[in-house]
């Protein structure tokens, strides 16, 4: 399971002829250096950007790594102005579930499987707000294969839970936050449908590789 400490979210800016216009946000896989500053990213789309000058952020740490991220840039005709890297939490697949009993409900909003098929990406609409603590509750997302049925044609068809524990975190108001759930658990021409408990009912959406 991974710990919810912030939302990952888009901002609003204004249309027209401003820095705005050129605004554009990927889903990336970022490396670091050395100095676990990022200094690569490529995009679900397969295209490989050099982070010049390179970016660093206060959430990653690990130098030589790979994160996945949310990258804010603006694209103009002959160059990228790079904003910032949101990190994305990645929900590494369970092969069993033990948490099935204790799932929390989310908003949804929308899932879609990336154009390299190396991510399923979510859209959540989570609910929380602050306590008066010294120390805050977090709540946390996790997956975990909860059925699977090898086709004829030798593929198979995985059923994913995602799994949620609100954890005493307030429902005071909704912040959009975005996860990613790796494939590399399974092989070309599976098919995956993702099981997403919400605040209206369950919600089931499938994908092929």
């Amino acid at each position: 399971m991974v710990l919810l400490f912030a939302a990952c979210t888009h901002e609003a800016y204004e249309s027209g002829d401003s820095k705005y216009s050129y605004l554009r946000s990927d889903f990336v896989e970022a490396t670091t250096n050395a100095a676990a500053t990022f200094v690569m990213a490529e995009t679900d789309d397969g295209e490989k950007i050099v982070l010049a000058p390179p970016l660093k952020t206060k959430w990653a740490t690990s130098p030589d790594s790979i994160y996945r991220a949310l990258l804010y840039y603006n694209r103009f005709s002959d160059r990228k102005e790079f904003i910032s890297l949101v990190q994305i939490p990645v929900l590494k697949v369970q092969q069993t579930n033990d948490n099935a009993t204790t799932i929390d409900p989310v908003g949804f909003t929308s899932a879609w499987l990336a154009k390299n098929k190396k991510y399923i990406n979510l859209e959540l609409a989570l609910k929380t707000g602050e306590v008066k603590a010294e120390k805050q509750p977090l709540q946390s997302l996790g997956a975990a294969v909860i059925a699977q049925k090898v086709m004829e044609n030798g593929a198979t068809k995985y059923e994913i839970q995602l799994l949620h524990k609100q954890k005493g975190v307030p429902e005071y108001y909704t912040t959009r936050t975005f996860v990613s759930i790796p494939t590399t658990l399974f092989h070309a021409n599976d098919s995956i449908e993702v099981v997403v408990k919400t605040y209206n009912g369950t919600i089931k959406k499938g994908f092929r590789l």
